[in-house]
């Protein structure tokens, strides 16, 4: 019974690992963040909020992208 149970339990958190790295990968996660992170770079000409969003998010989808690949599952 023992190893029925731990294999029980890998399953469940792997299923609860791969539903967090989804939600992270989700646009409106990565929205979220994005505009988080935007508002904290400077401004300079040619580069205001709209931009500094749009690099926020590319980046934030590289870093989750890296974990969901870390964690052999599928990129978004």
């Amino acid at each position: 019974m023992g190893k029925k149970v731990l294999k029980w339990l890998k399953e469940l958190f792997k299923q609860v690992l791969e539903g967090q790295v989804k939600a992270l990968q989700s646009d409106a996660f990565e929205n979220k963040i994005a505009e988080k992170i935007a508002k904290k770079i400077p401004d300079y000409p040619g580069f205001g909020d709209r931009e500094q969003k749009v690099l926020a998010k590319e980046i934030v989808d590289m870093v989750t992208d890296e974990l969901a690949e870390a964690l052999k599952m599928e990129k978004d």
